[in-house]
């Protein structure tokens, strides 16, 4: 059976910095625009005055306010030679160099996917009913819930040595900072 391939979102971005989806017929932020995607719909976005294509640009800003973490995968010479580089010539390069890379990734979520859908019929409500699932499907029995402390144990009072000992590093840390205060006047003009 093939997979159903998924909608494209349309949304069109106006002058005032907003986003409407034309299918649902409301306006939407750039976090529901972000939400759209992580549900594995993709977008297209269209500037509503010019009609262009302005999907990477909205993608690039998801990325910049929403996921920024992910920028740190790319080294500062690659974001250089983007900014430098011929479109056309850049464009071909990333296509030939990622393209065999997000087909890997594709398959392998696809596979995924299908493996828990299989693994767990009837959905997941929580991380520990998956959990308890999986268990069930490799062991052919549920993980039993560990008991949950109910107050952690008191901690020990310190003993005189304990105490001692406190007082001594204390001791030598008020003498050093001292010591630093000291120099620091004698070498302040």
């Amino acid at each position: 059976m093939l997979a159903k391939k998924p909608e494209v979102v349309q949304i069109k971005k106006y002058p005032n910095r907003r986003y409407y989806d034309a299918a649902r017929s409301q306006h939407v932020t750039l976090q529901e625009v972000h939400d759209i995607i992580l549900d594995g719909r993709d977008v297209c976005v269209t500037d509503s005055r010019t009609g262009d294509d302005i999907t990477n640009l909205v993608l690039t800003q998801v990325l910049l306010e929403k996921d920024q973490p992910k920028l740190d995968l790319f080294p500062s010479s690659i974001l250089h030679a983007m900014i430098r580089s011929n479109r056309q010539v850049l464009r071909s390069s990333l296509e030939r160099f990622f393209g065999p890379f997000y087909g890997l990734l594709a398959t392998s979520q696809k596979q995924f996917d299908a493996y828990l859908r299989q693994a767990m019929p009837g959905g997941m409500v929580s991380p520990l009913d998956w959990a308890n699932n999986l268990m069930q499907t490799f062991s052919g029995s549920a993980a039993k819930p560990r008991p949950v402390d109910p107050e952690p144990p008191a901690p020990r009072p310190p003993d005189r040595a304990d105490l001692d000992e406190l007082r001594r590093q204390l001791a030598a840390l008020q003498r050093r900072v001292e010591e630093l205060s000291a120099e620091n006047r004698r070498d302040t003009p």
